[in-house]
Order: structure tokens, then C-alpha cells, then sequence
């Protein structure tokens, strides 16, 4: 394979990535707290585009916030529930294997049931975040 065509794969994000979970380099989301959730990004920049990558957070409920782009989650390990402005009082629990899609800007929330959770996400664009305006649900 030539240098130019190795660049170009690169480039566009076609070669092929492997990597062991034990492997994975495990960051915090939030510098100022570094026990909270971390990621660990395997393919792309959240920053700039689309990327792929695996958060793992502590047992908690989140507050409802949005993101900017389209994700598509799966629960690796681990017990959440997902859930929208309605609260968490009716979302199911999603195990290892569950998948969700959530549209970007649109509020929700996620909890993990679990001493740990470990998920796979899958960004359409950038990764970022805010709270939610408050909807006066009570979440």
C-alpha cells in the first residue's frame, strides 16, 4: 500500500481500527471531575465531526441536558434506563445489548442502575452537551 493511498484511508476514516478493551484510554468527560463519566475515543475527534467512542459512568441519575448531533448508544455492560422529559419513572431498564438512538436537541437523561455502566456511542457530528431548559417536570 502506498504512503498516498495510507493517508487518503486515513483521511476519511476507512482503515480498519482494533481495539482491546483493555486497551482503550480512559479520559474524564469533565477535567474538574475526574471521577465522573469517562470516554475513551476509538475512531474520529467528538470535537470536530463524527466519532466513535465508549463512556462509563458510576451508578447516578443524570440531569435531562441535549446534544447537538444525532447518537446511537449501546449498553455494553451494566444496567441504565434512558428517558425524555416524561422522567425516568416508566423508561425500562437496558441491559447489555439494549440500543437507543437519540436525536440531537432533543432533552433526555440517562441513569446507571449498576455499580458501573459501560457504553458504546456512536456520534453523527460533534459531542457536546448543556442542561436542558428546566420543563418543570420535577427531573
Amino acid at each position: 500500500m502506498g504512503a498516498g493511498l495510507l493517508t487518503a484511508l486515513l483521511a476519511t476514516g476507512s482503515a480498519m481500527i482494533v481495539t482491546p478493551f483493555a486497551n482503550a484510554r480512559f479520559a474524564p468527560v469533565d477535567p474538574a471531575r475526574p471521577d465522573g463519566a469517562q470516554i475513551a475515543v476509538l475512531r474520529g475527534d467528538p470535537a470536530t465531526g463524527p466519532s466513535d467512542m465508549l463512556m462509563r459512568m458510576r451508578r447516578g441519575e443524570g440531569r435531562l441536558h441535549v446534544h447537538s448531533a444525532d447518537y446511537r448508544l449501546v449498553v455494553v455492560s451494566g444496567t441504565m434506563r434512558h428517558w425524555t422529559t416524561g422522567g425516568s419513572a416508566t423508561a425500562p431498564d437496558l441491559g447489555p445489548g439494549s440500543y437507543w438512538f437519540q436525536p440531537g436537541d432533543a432533552a433526555h437523561a440517562d441513569s446507571c442502575l449498576s455499580d458501573e455502566c459501560v457504553m458504546f456511542i456512536q456520534w453523527s457530528g460533534p459531542r457536546d452537551g448543556r442542561l436542558a431548559p428546566e420543563t418543570g417536570s420535577g427531573q
